[in-house]
């Protein structure tokens, strides 16, 4: 049986490997960190389930909200409960970098959408974009798919930190079957028609 820190190691080389399938296909990733989660008095009253299916309407909102999801190529989400916060979500979104600009816009009218559409007013949010210049290292925004630097942060701070084991649902799943991060499906490779990368 594999233990917690094996475990985790899978998750993120998993995840790693959905980005690089992400940057094999578009030129430039703008790359959105969203913290998602509920106001104090109202995240008591829920569990797990309710930010998952929340965090799922959303997600199945996309074809819906054109303007805010059009461009939208992938996705990774890590839920976590706390005593403190209750049930949250760290969220990654990657819209293609040839279509949309302005990170920042995107975080917010993410975080917007959550509380307005989603949580009814019950919501809050935290857009790691706004504030991506306090970063030493920063690993979101526009990458371009040959900024091999950029990317290294992406893959081992931004997601190593969102995959963090210490507030992993792994230690109070419910049923047993709950699983604690989400992401979009693998992209098909595109047609290899046009000028070939260097």
């Amino acid at each position: 049986m594999l233990n917690k820190i094996e475990i985790n190691r899978r998750i993120q080389e998993s995840v790693v490997d959905y980005c690089h399938k992400l940057h094999a296909i578009y030129s430039k990733l703008l790359v959105v960190r969203v913290d998602l989660g509920y106001v104090k008095k109202f995240a008591h009253q829920c569990g797990l389930l309710d930010i998952k299916r929340d965090i799922k309407h959303m997600l199945d909102n996309r074809r819906g909200s054109r303007t805010l999801f059009e461009h939208l190529v992938g996705y990774v989400v890590k839920y976590e409960f706390t005593k403190e916060k209750g049930p949250h979500a760290h969220a990654l979104f990657f819209y293609d970098g040839q279509k949309v600009c302005k990170d920042e816009h995107y975080g917010q009218k993410i975080g917007k959408y959550w509380i307005e559409k989603i949580a009814k007013g019950n919501g809050v949010f935290y857009s790691c974009n706004y504030d991506k210049d306090q970063y030493e290292q920063c690993g979101i925004g526009m990458i371009d798919h040959s900024d091999f630097v950029k990317r290294a942060v992406l893959e081992e701070k931004v997601i190593g930190y969102m995959l963090k084991a210490e507030q992993s649902i792994n230690d109070i799943k419910q049923t047993g079957r709950e699983r604690s991060i989400t992401r979009g499906v693998p992209p098909r490779n595109r047609s290899c028609a046009g000028r070939p990368r260097r």
